[in-house]
């Protein structure tokens, strides 16, 4: 059996006994198979991860003993993704590979051409916890509800320690080019898939604290260019 990890959002510490219910029990039962003895971590943002033990198996829950605190290093995510919602399944892959990269947080915003304009962010909540589980990660990325275009870029330009860098076919300007402020917060903002509107462009080109790149000639989807670009800045230095 491979590690199992699963997010726990009580209060964890050594030698403290758990019950786990419903989803989390079929998972690690049905799922998983454990039995009595099983290793299980568990893991939070606020107390960071635990090794712990199955002790007893009931007909609806299990109990996990906890045992000890393992040593983690807990690497930063340095960026937002701001994005406009493609279809349902591209979505699902966004989410899914941008958690598994490392990000701080998913910014969903509605421009003129955006497709997907109805999120269910109860389900995205659940793609994250377990793309989060699975990447070997502690923190959980948050998701926001949509908003607007002309709502985010006016929050946006009134921060003047908000830097978001826009994907721009138009651009010139290479990523490994752009300065990153890590004092600042940082955002990739990535377009729908017929592209911002002209309109949007000049917008995004007109606020100083926007700044534009390019990903090369190649014509990229949404769910693409959010993945390349974020591998692309998490390797840039400050």
């Amino acid at each position: 059996m491979g590690k199992i990890r699963l997010f726990c959002s009580e209060s964890l510490e050594e030698n403290k006994f758990l019950s786990i219910y419903e989803e989390n029990f079929h998972y690690l039962v049905n799922v998983m198979r454990c039995d009595v003895g099983s290793e299980v971590l568990l893991f939070n943002e606020t107390n960071g991860e635990f090794k712990t033990q199955v002790k007893e198996i009931n007909k609806k829950n299990l109990v996990l003993e906890i045992i000890r605190k393992i040593k983690y290093q807990n690497i930063a995510n340095n960026f937002n993704i701001v994005f406009c919602p493609p279809k349902s399944h591209k979505l699902d892959i966004l989410i899914q590979k941008c958690t598994e990269l490392g990000v701080n947080s998913f910014i969903p915003v509605i421009s003129d051409h955006t497709e997907n304009r109805k999120l269910n962010i109860s389900r995205l909540n659940k793609i994250i916890k377990e793309s989060v589980e699975q990447s070997n990660q502690i923190k959980i990325p948050n998701i926001y509800q949509p908003i607007s275009f002309d709502s985010f870029i006016k929050q946006n330009t009134q921060d003047q320690k908000s830097h978001i860098f826009f994907a721009d076919i138009q651009s010139e300007i290479n990523f490994l080019n752009l300065k990153i402020d890590y004092q600042n917060s940082n955002s990739i903002f990535i377009g729908p898939e017929g592209d911002f509107s002209v309109k949007e462009l000049e917008t995004l080109r007109s606020c100083k604290n926007f700044f534009s790149f390019s990903l090369g000639n190649r014509i990229l989807r949404s769910e693409t260019a959010a993945i390349a670009s974020l591998v692309l800045f998490n390797n840039l230095t400050s």
